[in-house]
């Protein structure tokens, strides 16, 4: 009896010292990756002329009256992936092809900043795949529409250039702080609204229906909110903010390290999951 008790108190102390390693491991931030050369100095251009007040300001708050031309960029950074209230520390890299209005993100999950579990997500000529752990999803209409949602959210945040300097972009102002985005190739009820802080002009909020993963086919309000302006590099962008669905905890956190405009993103774009050399 008394081996057996001493076995059951060594077998607990093992399990607990695993759980404790667990959740020291994901209290660890992830690593950085490493910074990126910059691309080719983009050419400016002015402003578009046809902009609300609210979004004309805030392109002025970050351009001044032109603007630089962006055909693809890349963003680094780090932030948390929230599951079930479990926080896992995450790096990302992303990128943006204007042109083709295509993305790619490159997720990987981190514990004692070793990547651990990955995510890959592309939305290429209208069309998402997504790999999860465990999930592979394609060819599925609701992923598509919300890429298309995910890829306009991002730049307006991170490349708004490559926003403003679309012209398929319709914009309508709602008051003097807030206005309405209207997408290309989306249902009008995908149309972002838009929150401008009052004293500073800059992004604030991003706010839209959006497919999600409670019940297939069903949308759902999908907020973004920015917590922190920064000079990252030599842009002023939103290096802290935070995403979550309905009223819920928010399921994610991004901090953004840098951005790089006009890279060579063609080898990712055509390659889905792994490196690319």
């Amino acid at each position: 009896m008394r081996m057996l008790l001493r076995i059951l108190a060594v077998v607990i102390t093992i399990v607990i010292l695993l759980v404790a390693a667990g959740w020291l491991g994901l209290q660890v931030k992830a690593a950085s990756y490493p910074i990126m050369m910059p691309g080719d100095a983009p050419e400016r251009v002015p402003l578009p002329d046809d902009l609300p007040e609210p979004v004309l300001r805030y392109a002025r708050a970050l351009f001044g009256e032109t603007m630089p031309v962006v055909h693809t960029a890349e963003v680094l950074g780090r932030g948390r992936l929230i599951n079930k209230g479990l926080a896992m520390p995450t790096r990302m890299r992303m990128y943006y092809d204007a042109a083709r209005t295509s993305h790619y993100h490159d997720f990987q999950v981190t514990w004692f900043t070793l990547p651990v579990l990955r995510v890959s997500e592309r939305f290429l000529d209208g069309q998402a795949i997504l790999d999860l752990p465990g999930e592979h999803i394609e060819n599925d209409p609701f992923t598509d529409a919300a890429a298309v949602q995910g890829y306009w959210s991002e730049t307006l945040a991170w490349v708004p250039a490559i926003v403003f300097n679309d012209a398929r972009v319709r914009w309508e102002a709602i008051d003097a702080n807030s206005a309405r985005m209207i997408l290309p190739n989306a249902d009008d009820v995908e149309a972002f609204t838009v929150g401008f802080d009052p004293e500073t002009g800059l992004l604030s909020t991003i706010t839209t229906m959006r497919y999600g993963n409670v019940e297939k086919g069903r949308r759902e309000r999908w907020s973004n909110r920015i917590l922190e302006w920064a000079q990252v590099g030599d842009q002023q962008l939103p290096a802290l903010s935070e995403t979550w669905w309905n009223d819920d905890a928010p399921w994610a956190t991004w901090e953004v390290e840098q951005v790089v405009y006009n890279v060579d993103v063609s080898a990712r774009l055509a390659q889905f999951g792994g490196d690319v050399p």
